[in-house]
């Protein structure tokens, strides 16, 4: 009987502990988010069992598919000078625009001022541009809530988007940056636009153009001079298409 009664005992332990190990494998583990695109104006494919994961908490990679409206969004790890550009741009279209800024973009007083006063939204890309995932819950809460800090404190108004640096996250991201107030923002359009290197505009406004598709989150990035030619061919490609540009208010 005691041995019998140690044998159930031993499997309760090891079953326990099974559970335990796939239930933090759960947990912790790492989205890289991409998706596939297509050329049929359709919603792309996201990573699997990902948008479960956005929508638990608020979440969102897209917005109303059956609307024809597309909204532009921007990373902002460094300045390279072409970001006044793109603003002229935004603003002679009456486009309304995301810019994630990291910590070492606050210093751009100017250009964050004239983004706040022209009416775009500023988002959290995190103070140090760390990969979250590999962090524990206290780091990655400190990379969010520094620079949501620091801005607060330096241009008197919250920031409300986060989006993870390269869009890599897990469960525990996503609940700290819901936590602290903050809506993940994740794409469903993007291309190898950063780097210094200068991108072929033409063709880089053709593969967006083609990928299109209603409640599209654009994500562009300002690091080469490219983009605000690339920009400039794009924005009439999309209204042609029976496309207009959403603000951020409706995200």
């Amino acid at each position: 009987m005691k041995r019998k009664f140690l044998y159930v005992f031993i499997l309760a332990v090891l079953t326990l502990s099974v559970f335990s190990n796939n239930f933090a494998s759960a947990q912790d583990s790492t989205i890289s988010w991409g998706v596939v695109p297509n050329s049929e104006e359709r919603t792309p494919e996201p990573p699997k069992g990902s948008t479960a994961l956005l929508e638990k908490y608020n979440g969102l990679f897209i917005k109303d598919t059956l609307e024809k409206t597309v909204y532009f969004t921007f990373d902002l790890g460094y300045e390279a000078g072409y970001t006044a550009e793109v603003l002229d741009i935004l603003a002679e279209n009456n486009i309304k625009g995301i810019f994630f800024l990291c910590g070492n973009y606050l210093q751009e007083e100017g250009l964050i001022k004239r983004m706040i006063d022209e009416g775009h939204y500023l988002g959290n890309h995190t103070d140090k541009h760390k990969d979250l995932p590999t962090l524990g819950s206290e780091a990655i809460k400190k990379d969010i809530v520094t620079l949501q800090e620091n801005f607060i404190s330096q241009y008197n108004q919250p920031m409300l988007f986060f989006r993870p640096p390269q869009g890599r996250f897990n469960e525990q991201t996503l609940k700290i940056a819901n936590d602290n107030g903050l809506k993940t923002m994740l794409w469903s359009i993007a291309i190898v636009d950063w780097g210094k290197t200068p991108i072929n505009h033409t063709e880089c406004a053709n593969k967006i153009e083609k990928r299109i598709h209603p409640g599209a989150v654009i994500l562009f990035h300002i690091t080469n001079s490219g983009t605000p030619k690339m920009l400039k061919l794009l924005i009439p490609k999309i209204l042609e298409k029976g496309y207009t540009i959403g603000s951020p208010a409706e995200l």
